[in-house]
C-alpha cells in the first residue's frame, strides 16, 4: 500500500465533506462552503490543507493555519481527520507531522485543535504531547414543528429585529467582533479584521443573510445570530450568537436566536445544530431554553511548538 500526502484540489471538497459528515455528523458544511474557505483564507494565515491518499483513495485530510483573528503572537490551529476504517496505519500521524512542520516554518508558537471525545482520539492526542484544556458541547434542535419553539421573549422599548441583509456588513461586523472577543477560548478571538471577516463570513456561500439576525436598540446593533445553511440537507449551523457586553442580561441573545431559527424554519430547514464551550453557561441556558439537546462532545487540545 502506498500513502501519499498532497495538497488538496478544488474537487477534493466533496470528499472532505463526506468524511467530515462521517466523523462529526453534527457539523454542517457543504462542498461550496469548503472551497470558499480554502480560496478566501487570508495570505497571512498561511492556510495549508492536505489530503492523504492510500492507493489513490482519499482516506484522510488535515489543515493548519496561523490564527489571524487574535492578538496573541504565534497562535495557530489545526485539525486532522481519518476515515474510521483506515485508522491505526499512521495516516493521521503523517498528516499531523506535515502540518506541524508547516506551522513551525510559519513562526507558530502554539497550536490548538478539537478532537472527538472518544478513547481512540484521546489516546492519539496524548501520544503527541497535546494537553486537554476545554470541552465543547454540540447540540441539535428539531425544527419540523416551529410551534414547539418557546414563545419569543418580549421586546424591550426601542428594540427591533432585522436580518443581516437589512443591516449590512459594517454594522454586523461591529457587534460580531465585539461580542466574540468575550467568548470562552484558550486563544481569544479579539482582533477580527473587517476585510477577512467580510471574505470568510459575509461572502461565504453558506451564510444565510436573510435568516441571520441582528437586534437593534434605538437603531444600533447590540446582539446577533449567524445562520449557516446547507439547504440541500435542510440543516443549519448556528455559527455564533452574542450581545454587546453593556447590554447583556436583558434577553437580547434569546431574541436574536429565536428569531433566526424561526426564519430558518420558515425557509424549509428541519434541523439546527450548534456548539458551546462547556464554560459558556449563558449560551447553554439560551440553547436549553430553545429546546436543543446534546448530540456530541469535542475536546480542545493544545501544545507548544
Amino acid at each position: 500500500m502506498s500513502l501519499v500526502i498532497r495538497l488538496v484540489r478544488p474537487d477534493d471538497a466533496v470528499h472532505f465533506v463526506d468524511l467530515r459528515r462521517r466523523v462529526t455528523p453534527y457539523r454542517v458544511t457543504t462542498p461550496a462552503a469548503v472551497r470558499h474557505w480554502w480560496q478566501s483564507a487570508a495570505d497571512a494565515s498561511g492556510l495549508l490543507v492536505l489530503a492523504a491518499e492510500l492507493d489513490g483513495e482519499i482516506v484522510g485530510t488535515g489543515h493548519a493555519s496561523l490564527d489571524t483573528w487574535t492578538s496573541e503572537r504565534g497562535a495557530s490551529s489545526g485539525f486532522v481527520m481519518v476515515e474510521p476504517a483506515r485508522r491505526g496505519r499512521g495516516i493521521g500521524g503523517a498528516l499531523y507531522e506535515a502540518l506541524l512542520e508547516h506551522l513551525r516554518d510559519r513562526g507558530a508558537e502554539r497550536v490548538q485543535g478539537w478532537a472527538v471525545d472518544d478513547p481512540e482520539s484521546v489516546a492519539w492526542c496524548g501520544r503527541r504531547g497535546l494537553t486537554h484544556t476545554r470541552d465543547l458541547r454540540f447540540s441539535r434542535l428539531d425544527l419540523t414543528d416551529i410551534d414547539a419553539l418557546p414563545e419569543a421573549p418580549p421586546m424591550p422599548d426601542g428594540a427591533t429585529i432585522a436580518s443581516w441583509a437589512e443591516v449590512g456588513p459594517v454594522g454586523v461586523h461591529h457587534v460580531t467582533a465585539a461580542a466574540t472577543a468575550d467568548e470562552p477560548n484558550d486563544i481569544a478571538v479579539d482582533a477580527m479584521p473587517y476585510g477577512e471577516w467580510l471574505a470568510d463570513i459575509w461572502q461565504a456561500p453558506e451564510t444565510d443573510l436573510d435568516a441571520s439576525t441582528v437586534v437593534l436598540l434605538d437603531g444600533a446593533p447590540v446582539a446577533y445570530t449567524l445562520i449557516e445553511a446547507d439547504h440541500g440537507s435542510y440543516r443549519v449551523w448556528s455559527g455564533g450568537t452574542g450581545t454587546l457586553r453593556e447590554h447583556r442580561g436583558r434577553g437580547l441573545a434569546r431574541m436574536a436566536k429565536s428569531a433566526a431559527l424561526r426564519r430558518a424554519a420558515a425557509g424549509g430547514v428541519t434541523v439546527a445544530y450548534t456548539s458551546n464551550d462547556a464554560a459558556n453557561r449563558p449560551m447553554l441556558a439560551v440553547n436549553n431554553w430553545l429546546g436543543y439537546e446534546a448530540c456530541g462532545t469535542e475536546l480542545l487540545y493544545s501544545r507548544q511548538i
